[in-house]
This record gives C-alpha cells, structure tokens and sequence, in this order.
C-alpha cells in the first residue's frame, strides 16, 4: 500500500447492519428511521466514569509540549503545529497571534506561558482564563484527571417530538475534570453530537442499552477525552442535527458565559479561545453543519460528514472500512473538499458504522485519534503531532488504518 501523502484511494464496504440508518446528506425525520448512533449487535456501554483516574497518572514534565510563538507565515492552520483560533484568536498556548490574528505555533517551539491570551486583527476568541502551559501525553492511555459528569445541567435545547424522549425536551451532560483548578490549567472546550437516537451514556428509563436498543454509547469516549483535561459538553437531544439554532450550538453559548459567571463551577477554568467540535453520524452531519463557526479551532467526525465551504480548521475524518450505512466513499468526497485547511481522513478498517466504539477500549484507533487530534490542536501538545502529520506519520503505519492526508498535512 502506497501511504504518501497524495495517494488517493477507496473501499467498498461489505457488511450491512442490523438497522436500517439513513446516510448522511438525505432527509432526516425526527420520528424517522435511526441515521447512526450506536453500534448494532455489539455489547453494552461502559459505565460512566470508566476513565477516570487518580490525580497525576501519566503526567509530564509541565511545558514539555509547550508551544512557542505565532507563526509569521502561512494562513490559518497551515503552520506547523498550529490551532487557527477562529480567523483571528488567541494564539496556542503561550504564542501571540500571527499574521491578521491566525495562531499557528512553529515546530519545535519553546516557552509556553498562558493559555488563551488576545485575540488577533481579525477579532477571534478571547479566553479570560491565563493558565499553565499543557504538558504533552500519551493519547492511548487515560489522562491525569479524575472526571466528573455534571448531568441535565443548562438550557433546554432540541427538536421536539424527540425519538427517545418524546415531548420531553432535553438539557446537557457536562463532562469535565473533577477537580478544575488542578494543575493551574486553562480547560479546552469540546462540543459533542450524538448518533441518531443516542446519548453520551445512559439516561433512564428513556435512554438505555437494553433489549436491542442502544441508547447511551459513548462514555468510553466521552470519559477519555473528559480525562485528559477537557471540557465535554454533550447535548441530550438525540437529533442534534435539527433545530435553529441546533442544539450543540446553545450548549456551547451556555457554556461560553459559564466561564465568566463567578457563580458557576466553570469561572475562569475554560480556555474559550480553543474550542473543538465532534460527533458521530447524524453528530458527525451536526458538526459539519456548525463548523464555519468561527469560535472553533478544530472539529472532528467519525462515519458522518458534510461538505461545508466555511470550515476554516484543521478537520480529521473517521470512516469504517465495514460500513454500509455511511461509507467511506461518501466522508471521502467531504474531505476532498478541503483544500485551505489541514485535513486527514482515517479509514478504519475492521469497523462498521458503530463498531470503533467496542474496538479495545480508549486504545482503539477511533478513540486514540480523537484525543490526540485535540490534544494537539486545542492543548499545543507538538509532542503529538507525528500522530498525524507528515508522510511518516504514526497513523499512515497503522495496519489497523489506511489514511489520506492533504498537502497541508506535510508541514
């Protein structure tokens, strides 16, 4: 298999589902046939809390990963390293901001400092919150931070009538670090969108994993990511692509004023210049959607997307090699699109369209990937970025994976 950077290449998927799931890019109706979500057929979720782990588990030296000033060339995203913040915001942890306000930090850069920071020419975020400087990590294994899950917190948000819920309406789950301060840092936000008809865990008795329903399937993810120093805000509606303003999109405002609430457990905790977004499936079609908001400094899907000319971040791209209901044909034509931006595409070969979430745990390619590609463009973690970037890259040797990275992955 020829790995360079421009290879093109696909896979036709030859398994189907137990479900019938509508693809991404048709119609989807509220009380419809389930458009993703959870994997058909497969064991049960794990508990909430799966990942979390005592304060200071596979730390570092703090500031290894530290990441020097703004770049001086190149436009957002194209510079080694770098987080654009929104077309103008702060630069990556401890940068100034680079030319007409994109961050980019340079490879192998030194100091570190504050997070968040000014916000550049172009009037991106601003954080309010000055933290230390995150140390790099293993992606591959669980974080440092006991994580905690504040449940039904925040506005009401999603359509009505709800395919679990019914005309019940629903808030949000927060996943987050039990303890915020610990380490002095500044917490990245991520905004979660579910799989039709899914929820990040368990919500009884509407939301279970039971009797061939599967509802609740991501706490595996969602508790990684929570671990490693992340804010996870993860609306409760299961169809987050629907709504004006969607769902997700009221999550993340609420959550954005949390941060200067003194009353609020987020007060100047939340680095809201570093913001990232994912989801899976009807989430992944959610994402994409939302992903011309210029708050975001990198988004994500797995087995869902759609072509968006707004996205402005580097964008990574989950497919399963397996899968008949979003094939990897179809996100491969989204991540074609992008051409201005850093974008990867990762084709996961023995998954179907909900397998990668039974696929080893927080050691599966799915999981590892995501938090790595946050970690390194949220977190400044350059330690990471061999994860993804360049024709050598951890991942293009995978023999788990096949991958397509855009020329701007080779910087």
């Amino acid at each position: 298999m020829n790995r360079s950077s421009r290879v093109v290449w696909y896979r036709t998927s030859t398994t189907a589902l137990a479900l019938g799931l509508v693809a991404v890019g048709c119609s989807i109706s509220p009380d419809g046939p389930a458009t993703g979500g959870a994997s058909q057929g497969q064991a049960g979720s794990s508990a909430a809390g799966t990942n979390a782990t005592t304060a200071g588990t596979n730390a570092t030296t703090a500031g290894t990963s530290s990441v020097a000033g703004a770049a001086t060339s190149g436009g957002a995203g194209t510079a080694m390293g770098g987080s654009p913040s929104g077309g103008g915001g702060a630069s990556a942890q401890g940068g100034t901001t680079g030319t007409a306000g994109h961050a980019g930090a340079a490879t192998g850069g030194t100091g570190g400092g504050a997070s968040g920071g000014t916000a550049g020419a172009g009037g991106g975020p601003v954080s309010s919150c000055v933290g230390a400087a995150w140390p790099t990590a293993d992606p591959a294994a669980v974080g440092p931070f006991a994580v905690t899950a504040d449940k039904n917190v925040g506005p009401l948000a999603g359509v009505v009538p709800d395919p679990v819920y019914g005309d019940k309406q629903q808030k949000f789950n927060v996943y987050r670090p039990t303890d915020l301060a610990m380490g002095g840092y500044c917490h990245p936000i991520l905004v979660w969108a579910n799989g039709h008809t899914d929820n990040p865990e368990p919500n009884p008795p509407d939301c279970v994993v039971a009797n061939g329903k599967y509802c609740g399937t991501y706490p595996v993810l969602i508790n990684q990511l929570a671990s490693h120093g992340f804010v996870v805000i993860a609306s409760l509606s299961t169809i987050t692509s629907q709504g004006n303003p969607l769902p997700t999109m009221v999550g993340l405002d609420w959550l954005i004023k949390q941060a200067d609430d003194p009353t609020s457990p987020y007060y100047h905790h939340l680095d809201t210049a570093h913001i990232g977004a994912l989801g899976h499936s009807e989430g992944g079609l959610t994402t994409s959607k939302t992903a011309s908001d210029p708050r975001f400094s990198a988004i994500a899907t797995v087995s869902g997307s759609a072509a968006n000319p707004g996205i402005h971040t580097p964008s990574l791209w989950l497919c399963g090699g397996k899968d008949t209901t979003v094939t990897c044909d179809s996100v491969t034509k989204t991540y074609a699109s992008i051409t201005n931006q850093p974008a990867m595409l990762i084709d996961n070969l023995a998954a179907d369209h909900g397998g990668w979430l039974y696929q080893n745990g927080i050691k599966g390619p799915d999981v590892i990937a995501f938090t790595a590609w946050f970690r390194v463009h949220l977190m400044g973690d350059t330690a990471n970025r061999k994860m993804f970037y360049g024709a050598g890259c951890t991942f293009c040797t995978d023999t788990r994976v096949q991958v397509m990275q855009n020329s701007l992955m080779n910087q």
